[in-house]
């Protein structure tokens, strides 16, 4: 009997996608994996940070000052304390690291190669 249910919903699915694609509108296994793309992009701070690593900008020595007037260019407002803890479990991740600046006694962070 269940096995009877599970052969109904796959044709009805299949029916569906085929309505779907004689529409001209996007089948179901489609937007599946549109909503899985979207779901792996970070967002928040993480995202904010992802994007400027991706964009090369940690690939020098970098202050949290030179970081927030930079995010702030490409749109992107976040508290400071926000930023800071992100940097840190970058860095615990192993992904940044950290040095402390001899002149102005501030942590540059750079993306570990």
């Amino acid at each position: 009997m269940e096995n009877n249910a599970q052969k109904i919903a796959e044709q009805i699915k299949n029916l569906v996608d085929e309505l779907a694609t004689m529409s001209g509108g996007v089948s179901i296994k489609k937007q599946k994996t549109q909503k899985r793309e979207s779901a792996s992009l970070p967002k928040g701070a993480t995202g904010a940070l992802t994007l400027l690593t991706e964009d090369g900008f940690f690939d020098a020595p970098r202050d949290i000052a030179t970081i927030m007037e930079k995010l702030k260019e490409i749109g992107r407002y976040y508290p400071q304390t926000s930023i800071s803890m992100n940097l840190l479990n970058l860095t615990k991740r192993r992904i940044f690291n950290r040095l402390k600046d001899k002149d102005t006694k501030n942590w540059l962070y750079v993306l570990r190669k």
